[in-house]
């Protein structure tokens, strides 16, 4: 039986792996018609709305949940609307391949905070081995592209660092204020249509998004690709594998996505796979695989 639970689990984790990796792919392509405020605005409009049915066919009671709220529009802006659009704008500088390979840290960033703010979560040696190495990786990347490609680029990887930030912040958040308090399914639609919320106005006022000439069909489908494989079938799956076999093994998700960004941006957008990213997002991916609780023992 736990043979059993650890197969599903695993291909759940490559499906969600299936799901987020294209997303970098998909931005890259979304931004060709669409503003990346507004980008974001179809993201979470899609993906919250296909959970909202997935809710309606089970059955689950929303409204009493709404106690919840301003827990919901906090992870709303530091998991969804800030962290969305920091990458949409950081892709009108950098490939969709560095991108995928940056947002790695994310769990870097998790483990640093978890040190200082929860209970049971202390630096390891695993653990700051895992961050030393992705700091090496990532000075290996960052380093060349700024000397080579020039301060527009460095500046879009400083967007995505930002962006990894966020996500690690709402993490922290999540295990502190609402731990097992909500299922899955109202958890997501609750943050996801606070952000919804939040990016109206922002899309409305700064991209203008009226003002623009109709999306093409290669940005449209940029944008249902975030909204359903991006959104809600990869949290979908993600939280049906932590369901499964905990956050521990749903995490590994995090190693397959750097490289599957990197093969679809080389494959469908020609980008260049130059050595540095090779060299520093092995650096990244190991030290991830460090700091995994798998592997982190004292």
């Amino acid at each position: 039986m736990e043979k059993e639970v650890k197969v599903k689990s695993l291909f759940l984790i490559f499906l969600c792996a299936l799901c987020w990796g294209p997303s970098y792919l998909f931005i890259k392509i979304g931004l060709v018609g669409i503003p990346p405020l507004t980008l974001s605005l179809c993201r979470v409009v899609i993906g919250c709305a296909i959970l909202y049915g997935i809710s309606l066919v089970q059955k689950q009671p929303m409204l009493s949940w709404k106690k919840y709220w301003k827990n919901f529009l906090f992870l709303g802006i530091t998991f969804n609307a800030l962290p969305f659009c920091l990458f949409g704008i950081a892709e009108l500088y950098i490939t969709s391949s560095l991108a995928g390979i940056l947002n790695s840290f994310t769990l870097i960033f998790t483990a640093v905070l978890s040190h200082f703010l929860l209970k049971g979560e202390a630096f390891t040696r695993n653990k700051l081995l895992g961050i030393t190495l992705g700091i090496i990786g990532l000075a290996i990347v960052y380093i060349p592209l700024i000397l080579n490609q020039g301060i527009g680029s460095g500046f879009g990887a400083f967007l995505v660092i930002l962006a990894c930030l966020s996500y690690a912040t709402s993490t922290v958040y999540a295990k502190t204020h609402l731990k097992n308090n909500v299922p899955a399914i109202p958890f997501l639609i609750g943050q996801l249509a606070m952000s919804a919320l939040i990016l109206l106005p922002f899309s409305l006022l700064i991209d203008q998004p009226f003002s623009h000439p109709a999306p093409n069909l290669l940005s449209i489908t940029g944008a249902m690709g975030l909204g359903i494989m991006g959104t809600a079938a990869g949290y979908y799956l993600y939280y049906k594998a932590i369901y499964l076999a905990g956050a521990t093994y749903a995490s590994f998700s995090v190693l397959l996505i750097p490289i599957l960004a990197m093969l679809l941006g080389a494959y469908f957008l020609d980008e260049q796979l130059t050595w540095n990213l090779y060299a520093g997002t092995a650096f990244i991916l190991i030290g991830v695989a460090a700091i995994n609780p798998v592997f982190n023992k004292q």
